[in-house]
């Protein structure tokens, strides 16, 4: 199955676009060649422009502050086990908040007056720009021993490391937060209301799965108050493609609290 999702707000797309650059950032590390290396540089200095741009930390407490709320107040009908689940959801977040609230500052301070960081971030911002030739600094960074790059890159991104553990701990609770639902998209496309779920939640992210057998992707649109999904059929990269005409059968998930 391939899964497509459609954030439903401004801070749950921050909070994947740095989860996606966190994974990258890890890929890269994993395998330290010098290319990937350099990649990993690169994917550090994109997190910084973005933690730096955002008010990331705000962003998250909001959340999980919302979350915790949501989860201890809930009253439906749970056994002992589901209880103590609950019980344990809302002490991992409010320990989160206590670490969050214990950062001073914005993530992503430390690099503000790295020399070294900086000049690269400078010759990124010049097509090709970043070579051995216009920057020998980082020749000489980028030929160092495998362990002293690594280890330099690890301690560049470990003050990154409370964001990114709160923000997988956020996603990991709004994708579980709703059963998929079978749904079938007629002639290709699909339209729904999002008040008519519930109107007590606050959705956050629509997530649409498929087989990996399909030769179309969901184009997944969505507002305040309602949501569409267009099944597109792939038949050229080099063409702009067409919208389904067939049913399309689709799995839904609606997330949110």
């Amino acid at each position: 199955m391939i899964t497509y999702e459609q954030p439903l707000n401004e801070k749950i797309r921050l909070f994947m676009r740095l989860e996606h650059m966190f994974e990258r950032f890890d890929y890269y590390i994993s395998n330290p060649s010098r290319e990937n290396s350099q990649t990993a540089i690169e994917l550090l200095l994109e997190i910084h422009e973005m933690s730096s741009r955002l008010d990331v930390k705000s962003a998250i407490l909001k959340i999980i502050d919302h979350q915790a709320t949501v989860i201890k107040n809930y009253h439906g009908e749970v056994d002992d086990v589901a209880e103590a689940q609950k019980n344990t959801i809302v002490s991992v977040l409010e320990e989160k908040t206590k670490e969050l609230y214990g950062f001073h500052g914005k993530f992503g301070q430390h690099m503000n007056q790295h020399y070294f960081l900086n000049f690269v971030k400078q010759r990124l911002s010049v097509s090709g720009g970043l070579n051995g030739f216009d920057a020998p600094i980082f020749n000489l960074w980028i030929n160092q021993p495998v362990e002293t790059r690594t280890e330099q890159l690890l301690e560049w991104v470990e003050p990154y490391e409370k964001s990114r553990e709160a923000i997988v701990l956020v996603m990991d609770i709004i994708r579980k937060s709703t059963e998929e639902v079978e749904s079938i998209a007629k002639n290709g496309f699909y339209q729904a209301t999002l008040s008519e779920r519930n109107k007590n939640k606050d959705f956050q992210l629509l997530r649409v799965h498929i087989p990996n057998s399909y030769s179309c992707y969901p184009e997944i649109s969505a507002g305040r108050q309602r949501f569409s999904v267009r099944f597109v059929a792939v038949e050229a990269l080099e063409t702009r493609s067409k919208q389904v005409q067939d049913d399309v059968p689709f799995s839904l998930s609606i997330c949110g609290f």
